[in-house]
């Protein structure tokens, strides 16, 4: 009887645990193909970014590498066990991989929540060796607003564990698609003449806070202590606050429920110079040099905003994120090389290289570009720019 019940609960587990549905329930966002009809410049250079490539099956992103050292990289064992229930996998359970130009992570299904999980090994493109991973929460209820477009919890659990877990959600589109910044676009297909530009959000129609504020929703570390992941730890991410809603490209996110949202360097109340514990903890270069600069730079990955919210360059409102960077190509618009941005503003002295150096690690020996840009920087270690472009496995 003992036996029973725990299958059945099991069973409803399962039945009502996070699972990710490619498909908007409120029917505000239609997807990137959707777009490809009136934007086919803007889709076709888009699909040529790592935004589009974010996340993908086995078959699409798959590094020829992993595959051939997938057993072992010669020193270290290859990824064998998911991080959430500790069960056995093989290469061939594996749905999708996450990145390719640094470093690449796998994701296989978790039976009990009918989520994705990690393997226990990341695989290091500028090493070629496998290290050990260990996020243990379901990929979809930790990092799905940024890797997705359109997502929203659409069931919560409030009695889980000490605060609850993520239960239920759903995203309208795998990786960062054109409503990822524009917003949703089934009110702008709708519309007619005039009203066709209302409906949709255009980043260039915005000052330059405003418009980095909408990259600076992914380019975050953060520590979410409102809403858990479905095994009931604080989430990476920032889920919109009422459940069933998305974020909407426009909206002000560092309003939302700052008392229980940790982002250092963004709430004035969290500051880039002091030391945090748990996931943040060595968030920003707190050593004599940042001192004397006073000026912290990134010292993990994905945190480019916080970096930058820094540097005289924001602080002065004359240069956004789009300045340097475009997602896509327009009509007419070549897009544009983010290492030949600085000469349009500086002499030839000023390099992405000198003034951006490699500080946030986002693995063994390989770093990010720092976006504080000192006047006195640092030297930093290996980046992109060491390796050539991923090969992947076909």
């Amino acid at each position: 009887m003992k036996k029973m019940i725990t299958l059945m609960l099991a069973g409803c587990v399962t039945l009502l645990a996070a699972q990710a549905f490619a498909a908007d329930p409120k029917k505000e966002f239609v997807g990137s193909d959707a777009c490809k009809k009136c934007h086919a410049v803007e889709y076709k250079s888009w699909k040529e970014t790592y935004h589009s490539k974010m996340v993908r099956t086995k078959k699409e992103g798959i590094l020829k590498e992993v595959v051939e050292r997938w057993a072992t990289d010669g020193a270290n064992e290859g990824p064998t066990t998911g991080n959430v229930t500790k069960t056995k996998y093989k290469l061939e359970d594996v749905q999708y991989v996450v990145g390719s130009r640094w470093k690449q992570r796998m994701l296989v299904k978790n039976e009990q929540t009918g989520g994705l999980q990690f393997l226990n090994k990341q695989f290091n493109r500028y090493t070629g060796k496998w290290e050990n991973y260990g996020n243990a929460n379901d990929w979809n209820t930790n990092c799905g607003t940024c890797h997705t477009t359109g997502y929203r919890i659409m069931e919560y659990d409030e009695k889980f564990g000490k605060h609850g877990r993520t239960v239920k959600d759903s995203y309208s589109e795998m990786n960062v698609g054109c409503e990822a910044c524009h917003g949703p676009g089934a009110k702008h297909i709708a519309a007619k003449g005039a009203d066709k530009k209302k409906t949709i959000f255009n980043p260039a129609n915005v000052d330059i806070k405003a418009q980095s504020k909408v990259c600076g929703y992914c380019h975050i570390r953060i520590e979410n202590e409102k809403f858990m992941t479905a095994q009931g730890n604080p989430r990476e991410d920032l889920p919109a606050p009422k459940v069933g809603d998305s974020y909407k490209a426009g909206d002000d996110w560092t309003k939302w429920y700052p008392e229980q949202a940790i982002i250092p360097g963004v709430h004035e109340n969290q500051p880039a110079n002091v030391e945090y514990k748990g996931d943040l903890k060595g968030l920003f270069k707190l050593d004599d040099h940042a001192k004397a600069n006073g000026i912290y730079e990134e010292a993990k990955h994905h945190q480019q905003y916080q970096g930058f919210l820094q540097s005289k360059h924001y602080q002065s409102g004359t240069v956004s994120c789009i300045t340097c960077h475009s997602p896509h190509a327009g009509k007419g618009k070549i897009k544009k090389v983010q290492k030949d941005a600085c000469i349009k503003c500086h002499d030839k002295s000023i390099t992405v290289e000198k003034y951006m150096p490699n500080t946030g690690q986002t693995a063994g020996n390989l770093f990010l570009r720092s976006h504080t840009f000192g006047k006195n920087p640092r030297k930093g270690g290996a980046g992109a720019s060491d390796m050539g472009p991923p090969n992947y496995y076909e």
